[in-house]
């Protein structure tokens, strides 16, 4: 008697532990993923996030609100003294103010694409962030320098981070305000982002 061909190509047995350890693992991993997504700090407050809203129409008013709530950021920072009953606990306030910070850089950026991308008068608001920029790189100069060795070890990465976030947005905010001006003598800018033509 012939053996069938499903009788042929029996799958490897797998115990019932193997089985379960595999499960286990992958669960793990699912797990550390979830935490790590939903422990990601939002940068900005409720309240804050509500002033943005009302400002969507607006770019000059909503930088000017970014630039103040980064600068804000930056003043939590300062106000982190070494000597005080919160030295140990320091660095990780400031590597969290810095992530802040870093967050709220890269909104500007994303704001000034978006209304420069649909030609919305920003003029103002970007003179705003071009000033906060030359303001920033100083303070982020004296904070490395008066960071101790120590604290330095822990926020070294975000800080450097930091440093070249404000580059970068000094560098295209001073681009974008030479592109502005252009359009603004072809009379091609929108007043505000409402009158904008999808």
């Amino acid at each position: 008697m012939k053996q069938s061909s499903v009788a042929s190509c029996r799958l490897p047995v797998v115990s019932v532990g193997a089985w379960l350890t595999a499960l286990v693992i992958v669960l793990g991993s699912l797990t550390q993923v979830a935490q790590a997504q939903t422990s990601k700090r939002d940068p900005m407050t409720d309240a804050e996030v509500d002033q943005m809203r009302e400002a969507a129409d607006y770019p000059n008013k909503r930088l000017e609100l970014m630039v103040r709530f980064a600068k804000e950021r930056i003043a939590m920072i300062e106000l982190l003294q070494p000597d005080s009953e919160s030295a140990a606990t320091r660095p990780k306030q400031v590597h969290d103010y810095l992530e802040d910070f870093i967050a709220l850089l890269d909104e500007i950026e994303d704001n000034i694409d978006m209304y420069q991308s649909h030609q919305t008068d920003m003029r103002k608001g970007l003179k705003l962030v071009i000033e906060a920029d030359s303001e920033w790189q100083l303070k982020l100069r004296q904070l490395k320098e008066k960071a101790t060795p120590n604290e330095l070890e822990q926020y070294s990465f975000v800080l450097s981070n930091a440093v070249d976030s404000v580059a970068d947005s000094a560098k295209n905010a001073r681009e974008t305000l030479q592109e502005q001006n252009t359009l603004a003598q072809q009379k091609k800018l929108n007043k505000d982002y409402s009158q904008r033509k999808d």
